[in-house]
């Protein structure tokens, strides 16, 4: 879930060579999850910025699960979209697994939590402790300032209905 959207920060490519690394922090965390899904879902930042999360799955997810991902530039008063994915959850996390590259990317969230990494997802008690992006790893293309990831993660109803909602986290991050 949250994975793909921390994921796809470290898949674009990195800073040029001669620029100074950006640094970042978060600035906010939110989550909505349904009960149908979630037993509970609870994040919060240490006074450095860092993310913590508590995931409380009470059913499975299977195939179908989708992520929507945003990140979004904070300009003046609102929010412009630098991109937007809508992905298959568990066809891209079996696909991240093969890549050699992100295999290295994903032991890299994986330290900081317990995670999944395959589909089904199992119903579990998920975490994530003291996350931050390293320096490294923050694509060259972002400059400093305020940014917002949103990662929503559903079912789509059969034929166009709407939308069955599992979570949504949104991450309010600084770049400097």
């Amino acid at each position: 879930m949250l994975l793909l959207c921390l994921l796809l920060l470290h898949e674009a490519p990195l800073a040029h060579p001669y620029k100074e690394h950006l640094q970042s922090t978060f600035t906010n965390v939110s989550v909505e999850y349904s009960p149908e899904f979630c037993g509970s879902i609870t994040g919060w930042l240490t006074p450095q910025g860092n993310l913590n999360l508590d995931i409380h799955l009470n059913r499975t997810l299977r195939q179908g699960l989708r992520t929507a991902i945003t990140l979004q530039q904070r300009v003046g008063g609102g929010y412009q979209t630098l991109f937007s994915y809508d992905l298959d959850t568990c066809r891209t996390l079996g696909e991240l697994l093969q890549s050699s590259l992100m295999k290295v990317w994903l032991r890299n969230v994986f330290r900081y939590g317990h995670l999944a990494t395959r589909c089904p997802i199992q119903p579990a008690h998920y975490d994530l402790r003291d996350f931050q992006l390293e320096n490294h790893s923050i694509p060259g293309y972002l400059r400093p300032g305020l940014f917002r990831l949103n990662d929503t993660n559903y079912y789509r109803r059969p034929r166009g209905g709407r939308r069955r909602l599992v979570a949504t986290f949104t991450l309010d991050i600084k770049f400097y």
